[in-house]
């Protein structure tokens, strides 16, 4: 009785708060300008040392002796931005969703071990350096055909829906700090809720090496702490460049990866993982 109640709440608590996201829109001032389907990353840029942000790309690690292949098919829509305050903060509304997954790579056909799909449901303001991101996500996870095959293990139900908050600051145009966190608002198969997320950022200007396509230099450090890997923090590092293309915002970014930490796919989430990685990935 008291389990069933508890996820009514959850379930009541996650529709409030959706519908306070989808809503706030309408709450702006009267005479602040509207802006339909803008660019998704101009009011909060995504994280880009974090394991699991929405992107469309691929990676390639040795893990365990095997070679391993991370396929991201995902993308970010900025849905409407709006002004308050006489054009103080900037806010913005997108809808995002993402299918990661993993492969094992070996001759003529690789073995798909698991898929983890996300949906994110993201608010975002902005004054000057300053922003925060509130979301509502929901994260699902599946072994694959091939995996259960080889293995027999059959996995387990994996499925959370969530509220995360993240702000961030830009003292420097060249640095990005962070934190935040999320809390589970329904949990399987772990009761644990709690996961704090912090990291830094770097970046140049643009090295002048084409004047078609603009050159930048990064770095990003992401650290994790899952209440259901009992605290033990996961650390991401990236480091690459960005290849932007003129007069459209697209830009191709071409990274070297470290990662060391519980895996991030949640149907292996209590494992521990330790790999260097290289990827490719497209934004637009």
């Amino acid at each position: 009785m008291n389990a069933t109640w508890r996820k009514r709440s959850d379930a009541s608590r996650a529709a409030a708060l959706a519908a306070t996201l989808l809503l706030v829109p309408l709450g702006a001032h009267a005479n602040s300008p509207y802006g339909f389907f803008p660019e998704s990353e101009q009011v909060f840029r995504r994280l880009i040392a974090d394991p699991r942000h929405i992107q469309l790309g691929a990676a390639y690690y040795r893990l365990d002796g095997r070679d391993i292949g991370d396929v991201a098919l995902g993308h970010s829509w900025g849905m409407t931005r709006w002004y308050s305050n006489n054009d103080y903060w900037t806010w913005q509304w997108n809808i995002e969703a993402m299918a990661y997954s993993r492969f094992m790579i070996g001759g003529a056909l690789n073995d798909f071990e698991t898929v983890d799909f996300f949906a994110d449901l993201p608010v975002a303001v902005r004054h000057d350096g300053f922003s925060t991101q509130i979301m509502l996500f929901h994260e699902s996870s599946h072994l694959g055909d091939d995996y259960i095959r080889r293995t027999n293990e059959r996995g387990f139900r994996y499925s959370i829906d969530g509220l995360r908050s993240t702000t961030s600051y830009e003292p420097l145009p060249w640095a990005r700090i962070y934190g935040g966190g999320s809390y589970l608002l329904h949990a399987g198969p772990s009761p644990a809720r709690w996961a704090p997320q912090w990291g830094f950022e770097l970046g140049t200007k643009d090295l002048g090496i084409s004047r078609k396509h603009p050159i930048r230099l990064f770095m990003g450090q992401d650290f994790q702490s899952h209440e259901n890997a009992h605290w033990n923090v996961n650390a991401r590092t990236v480091a690459g460049l960005t290849l932007g293309f003129q007069n459209v915002p697209r830009y191709l970014r071409i990274y070297g990866g470290y990662f060391d930490g519980h895996s991030p796919y949640g149907q292996f989430f209590q494992r521990r993982e330790r790999y260097t990685d290289i990827g490719i990935s497209l934004h637009f």
